[in-house]
C-alpha cells in the first residue's frame, strides 16, 4: 500500500514531476505549501501580514516558479528584483518527503537561469546558519558570503552569486 503525504505519494516517477512558471490557479497548493514547510520550520506563515507579497506573486517577484507533482506544490523559488542589476533568491522552498533527489539544485538552477535571463548580474540571498543543507547547496551553485544587504532579522548569512 502507498504512504500519502499532503495528497502526494510516496512512490515517486520523475517523470511526473514538473518545474513551471507560477499560475495563479496554483495559488490554494502553494500556500498550503508554504504553510507547511514553515511549520516544519517551527515558523508561521503569514499571507496577511508579513508575507503578504505571496498574494500578488506577478507584481512580487521578477520570476516565481512552482514544482508540481499530481497537481500539487511540492516547491517553490523566485527571484526579487532589487535594483537594475541585482536580484535576491526568494521563497526556496522544497517538501521534505522530495529533499535529496535533486530538486533543490533544480529549482535552484531555474532562479539562476531566469534570473540571467531577466538581465540581472548578480543574485543575493540570506539564509540562517542552522539550514546546512541549504548553505552547502547555495555554496556548490558558488554562491559566496558577503556582507548583509538587507534589514531582516531572522537572518545570519548573507551570499551573492556573479552571473555571467
Amino acid at each position: 500500500m502507498k504512504e500519502e503525504y499532503s495528497g502526494v505519494s510516496n512512490d515517486i516517477d520523475l517523470s511526473e514531476v514538473l518545474l513551471i512558471p507560477y499560475s495563479d490557479w496554483y495559488k490554494e497548493s502553494l500556500f498550503e505549501f508554504t504553510h507547511r514547510c514553515f511549520a516544519e520550520l517551527g515558523k508561521a506563515f503569514e499571507p496577511d501580514g508579513r508575507h503578504s507579497f505571496y498574494n500578488d506573486i506577478s507584481d512580487s517577484f521578477a520570476s516565481f516558479y512552482c514544482l508540481i507533482k499530481d497537481d500539487i506544490v511540492i516547491g517553490s523559488v523566485g527571484i526579487k528584483k532589487m535594483n537594475d542589476e541585482e536580484a535576491e533568491l526568494k521563497a526556496l522552498y522544497l517538501d521534505s518527503e522530495f529533499r535529496g533527489m535533486g530538486y533543490g539544485k533544480k529549482l535552484l538552477n531555474k532562479a539562476i537561469e531566469s534570473a540571467g535571463e531577466l538581465g540581472f548580474k548578480g543574485i543575493f540571498l540570506d539564509s540562517m546558519s542552522q539550514y546546512k543543507d541549504a548553505l552547502r547547496l547555495y555554496e556548490r551553485s558558488g554562491f559566496v558570503m558577503t556582507e548583509r544587504f538587507n534589514d531582516n532579522p531572522y537572518a545570519d548569512v548573507f551570499m551573492r552569486l556573479e552571473l555571467e
